[in-house]
């Protein structure tokens, strides 16, 4: 299969009842390396403060190694994963996988849509269309 993944970006919301260390700390867990994580302020649906933490990983080696071990930490929810790609990759061939941000704190990873960590996969192919983008993105899921 011809095709790549061109960058990734992993992101949480830290809320103002929650540590900015502790979801540091769970986006940390999901990491094999060293990373500087970009914070900016933001305001809440109510006004309320917020953080958005987030990573970007752009080097073929480091988005290599992340990907080995974010599959490896998911073994239990590749079924799943690989079950729900069709609504997981969006019209720019970006795949959105939300990890449990609570459950990633401690070590524990499973696929959530609540108050996740984020992670957007770009995923290039040739040509650029979506059935090559599923079909690269099942490719990664069994072979890393």
């Amino acid at each position: 299969m011809k095709g790549k993944i061109e960058w990734i970006k992993v992101s949480a919301v830290v809320h103002s009842t929650e540590s900015r260390e502790k979801v540091s700390q769970a986006i940390a867990n999901i990491f094999p390396f060293d990373f500087e994580i970009q914070i900016s302020e933001a305001k809440g649906h109510f006004g309320n403060p917020m953080e958005y933490l987030e990573v970007e990983i752009k080097k073929s080696s480091e988005i290599k190694a992340f990907w080995k071990n974010l599959m490896n930490i998911l073994k239990n929810e590749i079924e799943t994963l690989l079950e729900t790609l069709d609504d997981r990759i969006d019209g720019q061939n970006v795949l959105h996988i939300r990890i449990d941000k609570q459950r990633a704190f401690l070590g524990d990873f499973k696929l959530s849509n609540v108050d996740p960590i984020a992670i957007k996969v770009k995923l290039v192919v040739y040509p650029a269309r979506r059935e090559k983008a599923i079909e690269l993105a099942k490719e990664l899921c069994t072979t890393s």
